[in-house]
């Protein structure tokens, strides 16, 4: 059986759909918490304090928020915690008080709010 060859088909232009706008809000509403590094009221405002410094082992958390937890040595890669206003920075059992905290965003504690309130 023989096979006639095709002529190339002029290329035409790519139509892309775009996402339903829902969708398109929810990557923009989505919190980017690595690589910003910047704290963030839930207005949205900038807040003051020691965004963006590291905290060490021992001191008081100032505000609460999630915190990148940065160890010495190579016994851990970087992660994140929640950390509340007026509990201590804790040491690491490896690194001791080597290990440095930093804030990525600051966020309110549920149990903050009048309607959570725990009784």
């Amino acid at each position: 059986m023989r096979y006639k060859t095709l002529l190339p088909v002029a290329r035409m232009p790519t139509i892309t759909k775009r996402a339903p706008l829902a969708e398109r809000r929810h990557h923009l509403l989505a919190p980017r918490l690595k690589g910003g590094g910047r704290s963030h009221s839930p207005s949205g405002r900038q807040r003051g304090g020691r965004s963006g410094s590291f905290f060490r082992a021992g001191e008081s958390v100032r505000e609460t928020g999630i915190y990148e937890v940065l160890h010495d040595g190579e016994h851990r890669s970087a992660h994140e915690v929640v950390m509340l206003q007026a509990d201590t920075f804790p040491p690491c059992d490896s690194c001791e008080d080597r290990v440095r905290f930093r804030l990525l965003r600051s966020t309110p504690y549920i149990f903050q709010y009048e309607d959570f309130e725990e009784q």
